[in-house]
């Protein structure tokens, strides 16, 4: 190697030249990469060792030590899908549903293009009741995949719930939407046409909800409730011939259910048919004992046919059962004016005209009967065939 010497000062130190430099940094850099090689191939085989381990845990059962090591894995490769879906695998083997609904929601933002991650989540939050998650989750999978038929039914299914609950709380505009959805989606499920007719009912649109009520019948002609659906629309209608009709024909099919008792009374007090109404009304108020809409139309039927101290017997009852409701309170002052008894049936004027300007009991067309301020009950839960998401009522 060529020395250069500084011509002037008392040390006279070497220099290399600008070719030595040149090698000396090459020399270095080979060294350097040399390093860093070494260090990526320690790193991969590290990684490799962590996910063989994993493996090979899995395949002894060690659950908790292939946890740790999978947990590892994934988050040395974070594009590697299989450790996310094993974890997955290991928390539903161990029953931990939190853990495994958090990997599954943390596989649907890393890898989008894996739908077991969404069926996980959306399954999941149907089962627990939060339909809307369930919706959105099953939404996003059926816009990705629109000719998969388990998101499609488990996003039928997700609005068909939420379109019943919004519908026992009442909402049933909001209902309506939900409910469109799912028959959109499911044109022949009968439990979506059912609770669509129901809805539109309660918005007192009673030509659309006799319509659905059709199409379920037509569907399926012992689809429970369907006939008591449709024969309360009739009723609202006019059609008491066809509501009849349809009212038997449901206590044919269903005898145990009170509430077709009661609205076939009712509709046969109004054709003046008292004998036959006063039987429906017995058997409701038998079956109902403590509602107090069925004691009060039995009181006013009993009333009619001139047995006047059994229609007072149930109107006092009446107002028991239902003390904020004016109509007993009204019907039992007009009775006992009637009869003389004015003095406390002025009392019971002023009481009426004070509950009447506080209450109002149901929204137009809302049919209520199970007690004196629950809607009707819903036929019981049916569970879901083709997916774990949220389940269907009647």
């Amino acid at each position: 190697m060529k020395i250069h010497y500084h011509e002037k000062g008392a040390s006279r130190r070497a220099q290399p030249n600008t070719s030595t430099r040149i090698e000396t940094a090459r020399s270095l850099c080979r060294r350097l990469c040399g390093l860093l090689f070494g260090v990526s191939i320690s790193t991969g085989c590290l990684q490799a060792d962590v996910c063989n381990q994993a493996r090979d845990a899995l395949q002894r059962r060690d659950l908790s030590a292939a946890e740790g090591f999978l947990k590892q894995c994934a988050a040395a490769n974070p594009t590697l899908l299989g450790p996310v879906l094993d974890l997955c695998g290991l928390y539903q083997a161990q029953g931990r549903d939190e853990d495994l609904v958090r990997t599954a929601s943390e596989g649907i933002k890393r890898f989008p293009a894996e739908p077991r991650f969404y069926l996980t989540v959306a399954n999941h939050a149907g089962r627990s009741g939060q339909y809307e998650r369930a919706l959105e989750v099953f939404g996003e999978a059926h816009r990705r995949w629109p000719q998969d038929a388990q998101f499609k039914d488990g996003l039928a299914s997700a609005q068909l719930y939420l379109g019943s609950q919004q519908l026992d709380k009442g909402h049933n505009a909001e209902a309506e939407r939900h409910l469109r959805q799912a028959v959109t989606l499911s044109e022949q499920d009968v439990d979506a046409r059912l609770n669509l007719g129901r809805a539109l009912h309660n918005l007192n649109r009673s030509v659309e909800a006799e319509e659905e009520f059709n199409r379920v019948i037509a569907l399926d002609p012992k689809a429970p409730l369907a006939r008591f659906h449709r024969g309360m629309v009739r009723q609202a209608l006019g059609d008491l011939d066809a509501a009849i009709t349809d009212l038997s024909e449901e206590i044919r099919q269903n005898p145990a259910y009170p509430p077709s008792y009661f609205s076939r009374g009712k509709a046969y007090q109004t054709k003046g048919l008292l004998s036959e109404a006063l039987a429906d009304l017995d058997i409701a108020v038998q079956k109902m004992p403590d509602n107090g809409r069925a004691v009060f139309a039995r009181g006013r039927c009993r009333l009619q046919l001139g047995q006047v101290a059994d229609a007072e017997a149930d109107f006092r009852q009446a107002m028991v059962l239902e003390p904020e409701n004016p109509e007993p309170i009204n019907a039992l002052a007009q009775l006992l004016w009637r009869s003389g008894r004015k003095q406390e049936a002025e009392l019971l004027f002023q009481q009426g005209r004070e509950k009447g300007k506080a209450v109002r009991t149901a929204q137009p067309g809302e049919i209520r009967f199970e007690g004196s301020t629950k809607p009707v009950q819903r036929t019981p839960v049916r569970q879901p065939t083709k997916t774990a998401g949220p389940a269907k009522t009647k």
